[in-house]
Parts: C-alpha cells; structure tokens; sequence
C-alpha cells in the first residue's frame, strides 16, 4: 500500500549517496505537490549526477555549454479530457484495468541536480548542503508545475511561492537573487 500521495522516482549516482538526504528530499517535493493540489498518484524522477551529465544536458537543451545545479524537464501530458477516457476505459475492464490505471497518473517530469556544482555552490554562499538541496527540489518541482522566472513578474510569484515554501519546511532564510529578464539560475555561476 502506497504511504504518500505521490510516486517519486529517484536514480543518485552510488558516489554521492551518502550526501543527498534523499527522504528530507522527497518530504519537501511532496510538501511542494500538496500545497498546489496536484492529484494523487502524480509522479516525477529525482536524478543526481555529475557535472559532466548535466552540462551534456545543458547543451543539448538549453544550448548553455556549463554545468548547473538542476534542470527541469516538465513532461507533456495527456489531456485532460483522455486522461479520464482512459481512466474510465481501465476501470471498466475490472481487476484487470487497475494496473492500468495506475500507469495513466499523471506524469510530472524529470528534476536533475548536479551535486559537486551544488556543493560548490552551497559552500560559496555559506548554506547547508541539505538546505540548497531543499532549495533545488522546491524550484525544481515548481518549474514543473509551471512556475517561471522569465519575466520580473513570472520571478516575484515564483520567488513568494518558493519562499513560503521553504519557510514551511524550516528553511527561512535563504538569500535567493534575482535575475534581470533574459538572466537565469542555470546560467550563472553562484547558484540559486
């Protein structure tokens, strides 16, 4: 039986798993989704790697050839409309169609974190290692949901959200800057 709302799929690169607190991680994206009323059964992938894999990705993607410390990857849904045609398809087949079921929740995306960025980063700013991963999987999971930091309106929603975010978390005072329109996170050099 399933204990928490949400399915989150984790892959830590066996090197770094005694760094990443990954139930203080997974409480925090799950305090994200039921604070935006996400439906039950959502699920997303928590990936952390090196540098190197998140610069390929960054280069890929975004076409910035440099580390950062976590890339979003929201992934498409399926309409609204044939999620519960689908639904409804699996219930009526039964016992049978509880499986899949389970296979058409929605499917948030994918959050990548690149720890030895991160930990550089959190030790430039003078934060806890686990609180600037707090702060990743929080603006990770927001950027999910659609939240955006593109616009100086976009940023100062984003930023409220965030900050109460952390703050119901027990994080309160993290200086998170802001950036100038065309600027980002990913970009910079001194982290979030």
């Amino acid at each position: 039986m399933r204990t928490s709302r949400y399915t989150i799929h984790t892959n830590v690169r066996r090197a770094y798993r005694a760094l990443v607190p990954l139930k203080r991680l997974k409480a925090a994206i799950q305090h994200t989704l039921t604070a935006h009323a996400v439906r039950a059964g959502s699920a997303l992938s928590l990936i952390v790697a090196d540098d190197e894999t998140v610069q390929q990705l960054n280069r890929e993607y975004r076409g910035v050839d440099a580390p950062t410390d976590i890339l979003s990857f929201p992934h498409e849904p399926f309409s609204e409309a044939m999620q519960e045609a689908m639904l409804a398809a699996a219930a009526s087949a039964g016992a049978s169609g509880q499986g899949i079921a389970a296979e058409l929740q929605p499917y948030l995306g994918d959050l990548i974190i690149a720890l030895p960025y991160t930990q550089r980063c959190a030790a430039e700013l003078g934060r806890p290692l686990e609180d600037e991963l707090v702060l990743l999987v929080v603006h990770g999971t927001l950027h999910l949901l659609g939240y955006d930091h593109d616009t100086a309106e976009a940023q100062a929603r984003m930023w409220q959200k965030q900050a109460e975010l952390l703050a119901q978390l027990g994080i309160a005072e993290l200086n998170i800057p802001h950036f100038t329109s065309g600027d980002s996170h990913e970009d910079s050099t001194d982290g979030d």
